[in-house]
């Protein structure tokens, strides 16, 4: 005979079903709950029963009682998280065969959840750091991709390049979001202790902006490769048709078996992925909408450290304070030890009049008069702040600034001596630049050149532009390429050929 309940398997088809998996974490007993969930989510297919779970808490120094061991498995089985076993094994006899029968092995949605669960909770006051180099890998793995032949490749290699790169994407993301989600956090904070507006001031404004760089410059590489790659999508789909879903659904199964596709074996997977590096009329990419509202939630969190600094304190609220206090009150011992606290803490003692008197009460407020009804005073900045209304320092003399001219002028003689080398280096080319090894600020120079000849047509679709002795050339060539390398990478344009030498001597190729 076999109990009804005991067969009965929970079928999660609706979210108000997999609420329940979250119930274990929301009662009196959740600790024990999860001590237990833990227990069985450290295996894959161990079975447990009440009093191997018992053993196993213990050796871990969480001590349940064994009477409601049992109960509280039947309850995490209801709620989904565990699942009773169908294995018996080879019983010696009926008592045996109860005891074997009577026990659990954890569920695909309950070991999900347990997963969830502990990341919330073990890393809830965690900063996460950013890794901008995950994008290298991104690049690489794109790259990778763009070399191989969907067609003829193995499948197992194209999937397995793709699977790292949504892999190493998704992690990505998920730093990035929580970063800068905490980053827009503290932006509305006004309550800072002295730690917090250390870390603010010193640490985290610099770190955003070096990481916002990074990632702004890493970028644009993988968006070029995502553009490159977009013609062989679908036949890197096709290519990748060999999973689980696909067999499931070639078997007719696909309405009663729900099975979760691989990462990039669908497009809806491929634009989402464009759309963090690539930009398109009217929406902005990911990483754009990351700069311009980091750099929004930056400025402000700027502008709230500068003023909390003029304030001379960590704070400009006492909300810190006031949560120490209640604190206090809390953990005090009796009701006299809370009127020693506030006598302390309010100053709730018989007023004394101390100071000046102020300009806006008219007549000299009699020392009788209660503080309560008392004229409010304007009390002076010095007073309020130092004790005392003594006109403190001197006149700032005029700074000398002779040296920072002079620093500035260096500077200024450095940079055009710079920018001469590397006219130099181009007026050096004297023809087309297309297989050229040039250096990075050389090739910079060369992308400034070429936006400024953009916009200035000479003849026959040619455009042109020269400066400091330089010129340069764009002349439209339809299915030609040309390719600029430098050791951090290449650059190629497509349809255009580009030639540079000095002014009025620009050998045309």
């Amino acid at each position: 005979m076999t109990d009804p309940d005991r067969s009965h398997r929970l079928v999660i088809t609706d979210p108000d079903e997999a609420r329940k998996l979250f119930r274990y974490i929301n009662g009196e007993e959740w600790r024990d709950y999860r001590a237990i969930v833990s227990v069985f989510a450290q295996t894959f297919f161990a079975e447990f029963a009440p009093d191997d779970v018992v053993n196993e808490l213990a050796k871990q120094g969480t001590i349940v009682d064994p009477e409601v061991m049992p109960e509280r498995l039947e309850q995490l089985r209801r709620w989904g998280n565990l699942d009773a076993s169908s294995s018996v094994g080879a019983p010696a006899s009926l008592s045996d065969y109860y005891k074997r029968r009577n026990r659990y092995v954890i569920s695909r949605a309950g070991q999900e959840v347990h997963a969830l669960v502990e990341s919330v909770l073990t890393r809830i006051d965690e900063v996460r750091d950013v890794t901008p180099g995950r994008l290298r890998s991104i690049r690489d793995s794109l790259a990778q991709l763009l070399d191989l032949d969907p067609t003829t490749a193995d499948p197992a290699v194209v999937g397995d390049t793709v699977r790292a790169t949504f892999d190493i994407h998704r992690e990505f993301a998920d730093e990035v979001t929580s970063f800068f989600s905490q980053i827009n956090q503290w932006r509305a904070r006004f309550d800072l202790d002295p730690a917090e507006f250390q870390l603010f001031a010193e640490v985290l404004v610099g770190y955003v902006s070096d990481q916002l760089d990074e990632i702004n410059r890493l970028a644009r590489p993988v968006g070029a490769l995502l553009a490159q790659l977009e013609p062989r999508i679908p036949s890197i789909i096709e290519r990748m048709s060999g999973g689980l879903a696909s067999r499931v659904e070639s078997a007719g199964l696909g309405d009663d078996i729900r099975v979760t596709r691989r990462q990039g074996s669908d497009v809806a997977d491929w634009d989402h992925l464009s759309w963090w590096f690539r930009s398109s009329p009217g929406r902005p990419s990911r990483v754009d909408m990351l700069h311009r509202d980091s750099v929004a939630a930056i400025r402000t969190l700027t502008l709230n450290l500068t003023r909390l600094s003029r304030l001379g304190t960590g704070s400009s609220s006492r909300r810190h304070s006031f949560l120490r206090l209640a604190a206090a009150f809390d953990d005090a011992a009796d009701v006299h030890t809370c009127h020693h606290l506030a006598a302390g803490a309010f100053g709730l003692f018989p007023a004394r009049h101390l100071g000046v008197v102020s300009d806006d009460a008219g007549d000299p407020v009699p020392t009788t008069t209660p503080w309560e009804t008392a004229p409010r005073a304007s009390v002076a900045v010095s007073l309020r702040q130092r004790g005392d209304t003594t006109n403190r320092g001197s006149a700032t003399p005029l700074r000398d600034r002779s040296a920072a001219v002079e620093l500035l002028r260096r500077k200024r003689e450095a940079e055009a001596t710079a920018l001469r080398a590397v006219d130099d280096e181009l007026i050096a080319i004297a023809g087309s630049v297309d297989g050229v090894e040039v250096s990075v600020a050389a090739l910079a120079r060369l992308q400034q050149l070429i936006a400024q000849a953009s916009h200035r047509r000479v003849a026959g679709g040619r455009r042109e532009v020269s400066t400091n002795g330089l010129e340069c050339r764009i002349e439209p060539d339809p299915g030609g390429a040309t390719t600029v390398s430098t050791p951090s990478g290449s650059l190629t344009m497509f349809d255009l050929n580009v030639t540079v030498g000095p002014a009025s001597a620009v050998v045309p190729t």
